[in-house]
């Protein structure tokens, strides 16, 4: 029911059925007095910091945030924008849902308010991702979740030779060098020790690097999808994998002992035992570019506080706010002025001395900037699982791509091709 409902809100709030009357003429950043107060709400628990860091360079700017539960907040942002009452000036959206805001004429386009200058120095993909299928900029992020293979140090030493991340990344540099890897980790561990957790990890790797299933409104699948259906059967009858659960307890449990050498994983992180690690972990690059979550920050198109809220997007945008936020949260940069002052020195004590500025640059820096819409996520998720589960029970190409497809058309019936 609630899905249903929030598929109503959707559709009812890119057609603008529901528009607040208003000032909608655009409003410069810093042509008005830099004081005041706006809302913000978000799901995000590291924003504490954002606001105290603001707060502390704008005295006179207050901001009153408000943080929901993740499962509902979507929900509730949308129903108290259409209803125009209490919406928050400024709102932070998820990566799998910000296509459902972004397209709404009731959220401001920020290439009007001076958003483009803001994000010059972002990576591509990046602020690419804040656009809607116009090219207007309708959200920033202050970081990115680039995907990188995380690895316990002394593990890698032991059954790679190496903690050396670059070492690491032209080891396991394709696909075929990972399968004759997990075959020797395998074989000398005794089934004790295991490279890659699960086949879902292999398209978190593969997944920006290969065109969307869908791309204005018709589904099309390129070769690229049946090459990893191949790849992933090929390690479930080798039995390379453990089938351990992603972000499950007992992935983060082996990974911390050593015992899952590889975990596939953003730069953001919830799952390393610091105080067990700290100083023992490193990232290295993995054979494709790609990410996972992200967040974006975007202004309510009739709130009449877009000076004050677009001077708190310069102030998360620039390069000093995304340096502290990297020191103190370890949120990557999105802003690449801050490899330019920072990046050639930079190292980590947590990450044993890695410059981790450097492994995330080279992901970050090649991945391809799509612009996803309503369908890239969810369609990705989906073809894993039917690949997972097609494998698992014997099905061939034709039968997982069927099922693949079936499923997508019952969730969106309005692709075409399907």
């Amino acid at each position: 029911m609630k899905k249903l409902l929030l598929l109503v809100l959707v559709g009812l709030f890119l057609s603008g059925a529901v528009f607040a009357e208003g000032q909608k003429e655009a409003v410069q950043a810093g042509t008005q007095e830099l004081a005041g107060e706006f809302l913000w709400w978000s799901f995000f628990d590291q924003t504490p910091f954002l606001e105290e860091m603001f707060e502390e360079a704008y005295p006179d700017i207050d901001i009153t945030l408000e943080t929901f539960g993740g499962g509902e907040y979507q929900t509730k942002l949308m129903t108290t924008i259409m209803s125009a009452q209490g919406v928050p000036d400024v709102m932070d959206l998820e990566e799998g849902y910000v296509y459902k805001f972004i397209e709404s004429s009731l959220i401001a386009n920020l290439s009007e308010l001076g958003g483009e200058e803001l994000v010059t120095d972002y990576y591509p993909w990046a602020a690419a991702m804040g656009r809607n299928s116009k090219g207007e900029l309708k959200g920033i992020c202050d970081n990115v979740s680039p995907v990188a293979f995380w690895y316990i140090r002394d593990a890698m030493e032991e059954w790679l030779g190496t903690s050396d991340d670059v070492e690491i990344s032209q080891k396991l540099s394709s696909w075929d060098k990972i399968i004759e890897v997990a075959r020797d980790v395998k074989e000398q561990s005794n089934g004790t020790v295991w490279l890659f957790p699960n086949l879902g990890e292999v398209v978190k790797v593969e997944g920006y690097s290969l065109t969307p299933f869908v791309r204005n409104g018709k589904f099309a699948i390129e070769d690229g999808w049946y090459d990893l259906i191949d790849l992933m059967r090929t390690m479930h009858e080798e039995e390379l994998v453990p089938y351990l659960g992603s972000w499950s307890g007992e992935w983060a449990t082996a990974w911390n002992a050593g015992e899952l050498l590889i975990r596939v994983m953003p730069s953001w992180d919830f799952f390393t035992n610091w105080g067990e690690n700290s100083g023992n972990v490193g990232v290295a690059k993995p054979p494709k570019n790609s990410y996972e979550g992200g967040n974006y920050r975007a202004i309510y198109a009739e709130s009449d506080k877009k000076h004050l809220a677009m001077e708190f997007l310069k102030f998360m945008a620039s390069p000093d706010f995304q340096i502290a936020n990297l020191n103190t949260n370890n949120q990557m940069p999105a802003n690449r002025e801050v490899i330019a002052q920072i990046g050639e020195g930079y190292s980590s004590d947590r990450f044993g001395g890695q410059n981790i500025l450097r492994t995330y640059d080279s992901i970050s820096a090649n991945i391809p900037d799509i612009i996803p819409d309503m369908y890239t996520r969810r369609a990705q998720n989906l073809f894993s699982k039917h690949a997972r589960e097609g494998i698992k029970n014997g099905l061939s190409d034709a039968q997982i791509i069927e099922n693949f497809k079936k499923a997508l058309k019952d969730e969106y019936p309005e692709i075409k091709g399907l």
